[in-house]
C-alpha cells in the first residue's frame, strides 16, 4: 500500500484541469485530487490547501495567475461571501459548456456509459432576474441574508441578483426590522402577485403591509395565513395551475415552460398511452401529458401539492387519476401486481435530489414499461440511477440539460430511457 500523501498549508502553484459537479475546479496537486472553489479549468492558480483528506484536499483559491478566457468579473457584489451563486465568474455561455461536460463526466464516471448521448446545454431564459423564490435567514441584528458558502453564518444581503423584481419586492418590503428569522418569498408568474411567509424570531415579530399574500410558520413547519392564503396562479404551456406556498415549484416560469417542452420532446406523441407521473407535484408535467392526450396517474406523497394537482386537473377541465400515497409504495405495489393499476406504457420520473434509489428502480422496471423519462436536478443522483436502469434492462438513449439555474453549478437534466 502506498503512503498516504500529506498536503500541507503551505501556498502553492497549480493547474486546474477538472470541474466537479458541486462547481469548483479540480487540480491535481503530488497526485491527490485538490478541489478548488472559484477556479476554472485551464487556470494556474496559488491555493492553500484547508482541508487535507486521504484521498483528496480542499484548498482556498488564493490567486488566479493565469485566467481562463471564460473568466469574467462576477456581477454580483456579494461574490464570494454569498454562498448563493458559486458561477458568476464563468461567462455564462461558458457556464453552460461547463455543465454540459460535468453531465458528460459524471454518467460515465458513475452511470458507465461509456460515450454518453448528451446534447449541449440548453439556454432558459435570462440569467439574472429569474428566480422567483428564496428564504432567506436574518442574522444576529435582523439583516435579511444568505448563507455564506460552507457556513451557517449569514451574509446579509439588500438586493438578490438573480431574484425577479416581484421577489425582490417582497424582501424590500419586508424589511430588516420585521423581527422574522427567516424569510421565504414567492412570486412565480410575473402578473401572478406573491407571498410572503416569515418565521418567527425569538423577540416580538411586526407584521409587514404590502401588495402580497402574508403568511406565518409555526415550529413544525405549519403554515397560518395572516393576509391571503398564500396560493399562487400560474400559467403555462397554457394551463393554469395552483400552487399553494409550501408546494414545490419550479424556480422560475421560463423554468417551468422549459421542463413540459423538453419532458413533451422525449416522451412524443403520447395519444392513449398510460403514463405514471412519479413525483408529480402540483401536476405540472401531468396535465400537460393529459392534454396531450394521455391517460395519466399522478403520484405524489405530499398531501398539499397532490390536493393541488387535483384541483388544478378539475381548473383545467383534464382527467387525472391522483394518488397521494409515497411513490416507492405504489412503484412496489405495481410490480408485485397488488396495485389496483394498469403497467404504465410510459413513465415520467422526477424524483428529490437525492434520486430515486436502486429499489424504486428495480420495482419500475418490474412493471415494464416502454420508456422512462427522468427529470433529475442533481447530475450525480442520475448518474446512480442510470446505472440502476442499465442494470434493470433500460438503455439511455437520450440526456438533454437545461439552464434552469444560471450563475450556479445546478443544472436540470431530462434523460430518456428505453427498454
Amino acid at each position: 500500500m502506498s503512503p498516504r500523501t500529506t498536503l500541507d498549508g503551505s501556498p502553492r502553484q497549480a493547474v486546474v484541469d477538472g470541474f466537479t459537479h458541486g462547481g469548483e475546479g479540480v487540480a491535481r496537486v503530488q497526485g491527490k485530487a485538490v478541489f478548488v472553489p472559484g477556479a476554472l479549468p485551464g487556470e494556474v492558480v496559488r491555493l492553500r490547501v484547508v482541508d487535507d483528506r486521504k484521498r483528496w484536499a480542499r484548498a482556498e483559491l488564493l490567486e488566479v495567475v493565469a485566467p481562463s478566457p471564460d473568466r469574467v468579473a462576477p456581477p454580483c457584489p456579494y461574490v464570494p461571501e454569498c454562498g448563493g451563486c458559486d458561477l458568476q465568474h464563468a461567462a455564462v455561455p461558458a457556464q453552460r459548456r461547463l455543465k454540459t461536460r460535468v453531465v458528460i463526466e459524471q454518467l460515465q464516471r458513475l452511470g458507465g456509459v461509456a460515450d454518453p448521448p448528451v446534447e449541449p446545454c440548453r439556454e432558459i431564459g435570462p440569467a439574472t432576474g429569474y428566480r422567483a423564490q428564496a428564504r432567506l435567514r436574518a442574522d444576529p441584528d435582523g439583516h435579511l441574508g444568505f448563507h455564506r458558502a460552507g457556513s451557517t453564518e449569514v451574509v446579509p444581503i439588500d438586493r438578490c441578483l438573480i431574484l425577479t423584481d416581484a421577489a425582490q419586492g417582497v424582501r424590500d418590503t419586508v424589511g430588516d426590522t420585521s423581527g422574522a428569522a427567516e424569510l421565504a418569498v414567492r412570486g412565480i408568474d410575473p402578473d401572478g402577485g406573491a407571498v410572503a411567509t416569515l418565521r418567527p424570531g425569538p423577540g416580538a415579530l411586526q407584521l409587514p403591509e404590502g401588495p402580497f399574500d402574508l403568511l406565518l410558520e409555526q415550529p413544525g413547519g405549519e403554515l397560518v395565513p395572516m393576509r391571503g392564503d398564500g396560493h399562487l396562479d400560474v400559467e403555462v404551456a397554457g394551463l393554469v395551475f395552483g400552487v399553494p406556498a409550501d408546494a414545490f415549484f419550479q424556480p422560475s416560469h421560463p423554468a417551468a415552460e422549459a421542463l413540459v417542452a423538453a419532458v413533451r420532446e422525449a416522451l412524443g406523441d403520447v395519444r392513449g398511452a398510460l403514463v405514471w407521473d412519479l413525483y408529480a407535484g402540483v401536476g405540472l408535467l401531468s396535465l400537460a401529458l393529459a392534454a396531450d392526450g394521455a391517460e395519466v396517474v399522478a403520484v405524489e406523497g405530499n398531501a398539499a401539492a397532490a390536493a393541488a394537482a387535483t384541483r388544478n386537473a378539475a381548473r383545467n377541465e383534464l382527467a387525472l387519476t391522483v394518488l397521494t400515497e409515497p411513490v416507492d409504495e405504489v412503484v412496489a405495489g405495481g410490480a408485485g401486481g397488488d396495485l389496483p393499476l394498469e403497467p404504465p406504457d410510459l413513465v415520467v420520473l422526477d424524483p428529490p435530489r437525492t434520486g430515486a434509489g436502486p429499489d424504486i428502480i428495480a420495482d419500475l422496471a418490474g412493471a415494464s414499461p416502454a420508456m422512462v423519462v427522468y427529470v433529475a436536478c442533481d447530475v450525480a443522483a442520475l448518474a446512480r440511477d442510470t446505472a440502476a436502469l442499465s442494470a434493470a434492462g433500460y438503455r439511455l438513449t437520450r440526456a438533454v440539460p437545461l439552464d434552469l439555474f444560471p450563475m450556479t453549478h445546478h443544472v436540470e437534466v431530462v434523460a430518456s430511457f428505453v427498454r
